[in-house]
């Protein structure tokens, strides 16, 4: 199967040409399958951001292609034009870029762009505006009446209103309290399995990684250090917390349960630690 997005030898540079001259990604190859989610984590510089950048576009390459459902995005001015419709890419805080008059319009902005009928173009509000749980009541209202979740809300809701192929999120639950955090992943989920999209999502939290993504892949230093599923990459703690990064608090109770001899699973996420201890209750461990 064509993967959904593939990186070949990619490579880009800041300060290009200059004495200063660095590498923020340095030939990446990476291939995302169709209907998976990739989750990317990595240290603040790692090359995260700059990497997903290249995945519609935003970013040119300076060495390596970028393809898209199997075509070089560059190949022409209308290849580069479709990749960005089928590839959507929601920044960090997009709530920020809220700018029409009324939600409904802010919704409806890709859509329009993509000179899609007027039927076709309401279609996709309603549509997208429901999954991301955007209330009817705020379609009418100034995105500016909102609140900080219902305006991320809000802005998710217009990436997901061209129907991408790919969507991709760049921290979609930062700056979001735990309940927030919990229920934007949950949506996040929901979407996937109702569209069969491919998700990408950038995230520094190492639970919202683990419960949402079937793989981890990991950027140190520019380059691809680990690329696995949660259990392969975050049962090799330490390597992590080499790079600076930590497996989830709750994963490291459990590693110093099981390092004292109780029988209990590896577990990533909160919700999989209560299964862990309902069953040790019930007798299911050796204690």
């Amino acid at each position: 199967m064509t993967p959904a997005v593939e990186v070949r030898n990619l490579t880009h540079y800041y300060l290009k040409g200059t004495e200063n001259q660095v590498a923020a990604i340095n030939k990446i190859n990476l291939c995302v399958e169709k209907g998976e989610t990739l989750g990317i984590i990595g240290h603040t510089g790692s090359g995260k951001s700059t990497l997903i950048a290249h995945f519609n576009g935003l970013l040119k390459p300076d060495e390596g292609e970028v393809l898209v459902d199997g075509k070089n995005i560059f190949e022409s001015k209308e290849t580069l034009r479709q990749s960005r419709f089928k590839v959507g890419l929601c920044f960090q805080y997009p709530e920020y870029q809220l700018f029409e008059e009324t939600v409904f319009r802010d919704i409806a902005f890709g859509p329009k762009n993509m000179k899609l009928p007027q039927d076709e173009i309401e279609r996709r509000v309603l549509t997208a505006a429901g999954m991301a749980g955007v209330k009817k009541e705020n379609l009418n209202k100034s995105p500016f009446d909102l609140s900080g979740g219902e305006k991320r809300r809000a802005a998710i809701a217009g990436v997901m209103s061209m129907e991408p192929q790919v969507l991709v999120l760049d921290e979609p639950a930062a700056g979001l309290d735990p309940a927030g955090r919990r229920e934007l992943i949950n949506m996040i989920k929901n979407y996937r399995t109702a569209t069969g999209c491919t998700v990408i999502i950038v995230s520094h939290s190492m639970e919202d990684i683990a419960s949402v993504a079937d793989r981890v892949c990991v950027l140190n230093k520019a380059e691809i250090a680990m690329l696995g599923t949660p259990k392969e990459v975050y049962s090799r703690d330490e390597e992590l917390r080499e790079m600076g990064l930590n497996v989830p608090e709750i994963t490291k109770i459990f590693l110093t349960l099981r390092k004292r001899g109780l029988d209990v699973p590896e577990v990533f996420t909160v919700d999989e630690a209560l299964a862990a201890f309902r069953n040790l209750t019930k007798g299911g461990g050796n204690q």
